[in-house]
This record gives structure tokens, C-alpha cells and sequence, in this order.
């Protein structure tokens, strides 16, 4: 499914299932990037295809523990004196093309 059809299915979800679906996207791409984080936040339900919670405080802590040792690379445009420049040097190239 294209996520051009996805996000409007998104949008009507409810808060709730809302932030079950962000857990659910955080264990996927923690797989796919080698961490294999345990599911302990919601099962599914057998018909009205919605997730009821399943989480014992065991668990939480459990997922907690492997959520606070895991590395996440945050990137910040402060201390990017390259990226910096780049725009400089772009700025002043379309400055000059709009002169010329």
C-alpha cells in the first residue's frame, strides 16, 4: 500500500491506536536496524481489528531498559560548519543568478 493511501487511514485512527502505531513503527525499524526490542504494548484483537493494551509492569521496565540502551543519532545543524557553507555558497550562487 502506498503511503499516499496510508496516511488518510492514519489520520482516522484514534489517539490511542495512534501511539500504539508509533510503538508498532519503533520495533520495526529497531529490527531492521539489528536491535530486537520485545513487544509488550498491545496484542491484537480477533475481530474488531483494533489493539487492546498487554502490558505488565515486568515488561515496561524490560522495554524500557532496551528502548535507554539503544543509540539514537540525532542530527542537529549546530557544529555544521559544512552544511553551513554549502547554503552559504548557494545563497550567494542564486543571489548572482538573479543579478546576472
Amino acid at each position: 500500500m502506498p503511503l499516499s493511501e496510508l496516511l488518510p487511514a492514519v489520520d482516522q485512527l484514534s489517539h490511542q491506536d495512534k501511539l500504539r502505531l508509533i510503538h508498532f513503527l519503533l520495533l520495526a525499524v529497531a529490527k531492521e536496524e539489528g536491535c530486537e526490542l520485545e513487544s509488550v504494548i498491545s496484542t491484537p484483537q480477533q475481530e474488531g481489528h483494533e489493539l487492546e493494551p498487554a502490558v505488565d509492569p515486568a515488561s515496561e521496565n524490560l522495554l524500557l531498559k532496551q528502548l535507554a540502551s539503544t543509540e539514537a543519532v540525532v542530527w542537529s545543524p549546530y557544529e555544521a560548519h559544512e552544511a553551513a557553507q554549502k547554503l552559504s555558497d548557494l545563497l550567494v550562487a542564486t543571489r548572482q543568478e538573479g543579478n546576472a
